[in-house]
């Protein structure tokens, strides 16, 4: 953590007042049911996945749930200064001017302790910032990236937080569930936590403004199902590679029923776990 951040620590909003006022607003628009929260920890990491419908997934995960979850967001949303920045420094600014250009470096500098101000209570709320779709100057270099990405995941899940993670990898254009990626279950086998299994459903483009104008918005349900854990002494006897397949498959299944079948949890078939 760097010295602004040390220094303005103190000084963040506690979580729990967006929270509170996050979930009063989506109180009064939606119509929000959400079952199986006994099934997140009450202490300890783990990795909570879930389909991906709508913007309106972050929120109804992050205030109804009883624990603090961390979301993994794209790296822009925490330095919203780079544009600004970008335009300052371009040849055609007004301030590469004599007469603006000792203002340059001021704001400039303003800005970017701004910014890190931000991101630093976006990070106390529970955001973790990533690069998407990383390429860096060549293959080795994106590869190096994404194993300290996972590398740093991992480090947060054994220090005993939750990580949200979507396994389709981004918000479905069609309203139907896409195939999982298999990163949830490989963080969730090399960091050896728990992975919780839920589904969410009635979200999907409620979050639109044509939602809001239409009137489709206002207490539409939305239904947040969470399912029972999988834990670290069920995941599949298998090298990390094919037991994350295998398990992502099941994790697929179960989160396909909880979209629609709370009472059923996902049932497994690949290997035993507890329903």
């Amino acid at each position: 953590m760097d010295e602004i951040h040390k220094m303005m620590e103190p000084f963040y909003i506690p979580r729990e007042i967006p929270t509170q006022l996050i979930k009063r607003i989506m109180d009064s628009i939606y119509k929000i049911e959400v079952t199986g929260e006994q099934f997140i920890p009450k202490t300890g990491g783990a990795v909570l996945i879930c389909n991906h419908t709508d913007m309106l997934d972050i929120p109804v995960q992050g205030v109804y749930l009883p624990r603090k979850i961390i979301f993994l967001g794209k790296q822009e949303i925490f330095t919203p200064q780079e544009d600004i920045v970008k335009f300052l420094n371009q040849s055609e600014s007004p301030f590469n001017t004599p007469l603006l250009s000792p203002l340059k470096s001021m704001i400039e500098d303003s800005l970017n302790n701004l910014a890190e101000v931000y991101s630093g209570q976006l990070k106390h709320w529970g955001g973790m910032p990533i690069i998407r779709n990383f390429h860096g100057e060549d293959a080795k270099s994106a590869v190096a990236y994404y194993e300290e990405l996972e590398n740093y995941i991992c480090e947060i899940l054994r220090s005993g937080e939750i990580v949200s993670i979507f396994p389709e990898g981004t918000r479905t254009l069609t309203g139907v569930m896409g195939p999982f990626k298999a990163m949830a279950a490989k963080l969730a086998i090399r960091a050896g936590v728990p992975i919780i299994p839920s589904g969410i459903s009635g979200a999907w483009n409620m979050s639109d403004p044509k939602a809001f104008l239409s009137f489709a918005a206002f207490k539409t349900k939305i239904v947040y199902n969470v399912g029972q854990p999988i834990t670290p002494d069920q995941f599949p006897k298998e090298n990390e590679k094919k037991a994350a397949k295998i398990l992502t498959e099941e994790l697929e299944g179960r989160v396909y029923y909880l979209t629609n079948h709370w009472e059923r949890r996902g049932q497994s078939r690949r290997f035993s776990t507890v329903l």
